[in-house]
């Protein structure tokens, strides 16, 4: 095995646990090797630890200098984008590695008067249709073969003209009921093409109307007594039903798109640009932006825009498809050829999703990066929020406890972690005020309130965690919602089995003995027990030295500490004899047969 560069060692760190592909480089800065992954994170992590399963392998990880990658919504994306990438690319070690065919379209011949329906791996400039690609061969196929029976239509290669029918027979498919015979003028070409349209319509996931028609012609033939043929109707709609739709990414225009997604969070913001060349999804591009603090994201838009095609005017892309609406839209897009678009729902939608998902996983990489220079634990925060799926990285985490015995002097604690450190000059604790008797959810509850009132915005937690159960986590909780903070997120870990409660999740999570997350979590909560209970303990003796120790004159609070330390109380004390008390570092003969006689 190849030593490991210390530049690889940090970016195997900040990978996240997506689906993708990923893109490996050699000295050269050139790609010589494309995959693709259902979790990024294990699968590049795989070739720089363990045993290379062949030579190949080992030869290739010999010469891996550096590595990419692309983060996309699901696995079957980035089986897709991977092919197009190796088509682009060419990369030594995919050629002998990776079956090269394309992937399947189905394609609807709109050059012919009556349009046949069938599946291609080729893409051709024609007046087609073309929808794909998809993954699966075989789901295609199936697809297609439900269709024959729910519309109709002609699948054999006759050369059919329009008007007057020049064949005698149709085939044995017009018998069957899977084509209406346009080969013998049995159904007009207007007709015909409704049919192909409610194909198109059924292909683009616009089934609504096709199951509303369904059901009416279910009703009637019910209300016929003919329940054979509602059964059949009742059992189409099922499988429209239960068909999904193969996420796109592939335009048949084979058009160039930019799609752009952006991300900011405090000081620091990215802007992702997805390439779509010829049609396909080929590449990416992620630009950090400098002196974003105060400025709103579409603010940042603007500026990104203007920089980024000042110089490309004359070779726009088709579209621009932004995330945001950018500020003096109307002059920028003016500016930009009318090639803006924002789009709010549909497949453009879900590529501007990608996009800024791209961009927020960079913010998330340089914060990670900062840490790791200066030192901070990265570990057990980037595993927590990876294991309990958080929002944000916890960098800022409190933890609180409560103390009591009996519901006599009861105090509270909050401990401040920052990185994965304790922070304690951001310590506090509370004397609970509200709460009469023993109540640890209502002192909680007084507890978090009280903090999150006087709390700077600087030191605002991103996360909680709460000593306790289910019950403690709730109380906590619904302080939160009360004071409108739903972006501080919130959990509670509870003894005996160190489970992990989330507000929206019904069964507690058990993270391994061995995380370095559980152990994060595990440190915060003893460090609060432990804050709380030292507290607690100096209430208590303070009010113990007031009641009859702090009487005697000469007696100072080391002493009485000491004393106390020593025989428990101020009972046994009394019960001590003068040698015993004598004993104790600081006390005499002399000044234990004081305590004795002022005590008595």
């Amino acid at each position: 095995m190849a030593k490991i560069s210390q530049k690889i060692k940090e970016k195997l760190i900040l990978i996240p646990e997506r689906s993708g592909v990923y893109l490996m480089t050699n000295s050269s800065g050139k790609i010589i090797y494309i995959g693709k992954a259902k979790i990024l994170k294990n699968r590049i992590r795989s070739y720089f630890t363990g045993t290379p399963s062949d030579n190949k392998t080992e030869q290739l990880i010999g010469f891996i200098h550096d590595f990419d990658y692309i983060i996309t919504g699901s696995e079957q994306e980035a089986l897709v984008l991977e092919n197009n990438l190796i088509k682009k690319h060419k990369p030594k070690y995919n050629i002998l590695l990776r079956d090269d065919k394309q992937y399947p379209f189905i394609k609807v011949t709109f050059n012919e008067p009556f349009p046949r329906i069938f599946v291609t791996r080729i893409i051709k400039k024609d007046k087609a249709k073309y929808f794909g690609p998809y993954t699966k061969v075989k789901s295609v196929r199936k697809t297609l073969r439900m269709l024959e029976w729910l519309f109709p239509i002609r699948t054999c290669t006759r050369n059919i003209p329009k008007g007057k029918p020049v064949f005698e027979r149709a085939c044995i498919n017009f018998q069957l009921g899977k084509c209406p015979a346009p080969c013998i003028g049995k159904i007009s070409q207007k007709e015909y093409l409704k049919l192909v349209h409610h194909i198109i319509s059924f292909l683009k996931g616009k089934n609504e109307s096709i199951i509303n028609d369904l059901k009416s012609e279910m009703e009637t033939a019910s209300a016929r007594l003919d329940f054979e043929k509602a059964a059949q109707i009742r059992d189409k709609i099922f499988n429209i039903q239960k068909l999904s739709r193969t996420q796109n990414m592939f335009f048949p225009d084979l058009k160039n798109r930019d799609v752009i997604g952006i991300y900011k969070e405090e000081n620091k913001a990215a802007i992702a640009v997805l390439k779509i060349l010829s049609g396909k999804l080929l590449n990416k591009e992620i630009y950090a932006m400098e002196n974003v603090q105060g400025k709103s994201r579409t603010q940042i838009m603007e500026a990104f825009l203007k920089q980024y095609y000042s110089q490309k005017l004359e070779a726009l892309p088709y579209r621009i498809i932004v995330q945001i609406k950018p500020d003096d839209f109307s002059i920028l897009n003016s500016w930009l050829n009318k090639k803006l678009i924002v789009p709010a729902r549909g497949e453009l939608k879900e590529l501007v999703a990608m996009a800024k998902e791209n961009a927020f996983n960079y913010i998330e990489e340089q914060k990670l990066k900062y840490l790791r220079k200066s030192n901070r634990t990265i570990f057990p925060i980037k595993e927590l929020k990876d294991k309990l799926k958080l929002k944000k990285l916890p960098r800022k985490m409190v933890c609180l406890d409560i103390s009591t015995i009996q519901g006599s002097d009861t105090v509270s604690s909050v401990v401040y972690f920052e990185n994965g450190k304790p922070k304690k000059k951001n310590y506090r604790h509370f004397i609970i005020k509200t709460v009469i008797g023993q109540d640890d959810f209502a002192s909680m509850g007084e507890t978090l309130q009280r903090y999150l009132e006087k709390v700077t915005k600087d030191d605002k937690p991103d996360l909680i965690v709460i000593d306790g159960g289910k019950g403690q986590l709730n109380a906590a909780g619904s302080i939160l919602i009360k004071m409108n903070l739903k972006n501080i997120e919130i959990l509670s870990l509870a003894k005996k089995l160190e489970e992990v409660f989330l507000p929206d999740l019904k069964n507690s999570i058990i993270l391994p003995r061995s995380s370095s997350a559980l152990r994060l979590l595990i440190n915060i909560r003893d460090e609060a027990h432990r804050f709380a209970i030292t507290f607690h303990r100096k209430r208590r003796s303070s009010r113990l030295f007031s009641s009859e120790l702090n009487k005697i004159k000469g007696i100072g609070d080391e002493i009485k500490f000491l004393l106390l330390k020593e025989f428990g109380s101020v009972e046994k004390i009394k019960q001590a004899k003068i040698k015993e008390i004598s004993e104790i570092k600081g006390i005499g003969i002399k000044r234990a047969e004081k305590i004795l006689r002022e005590l008595s």
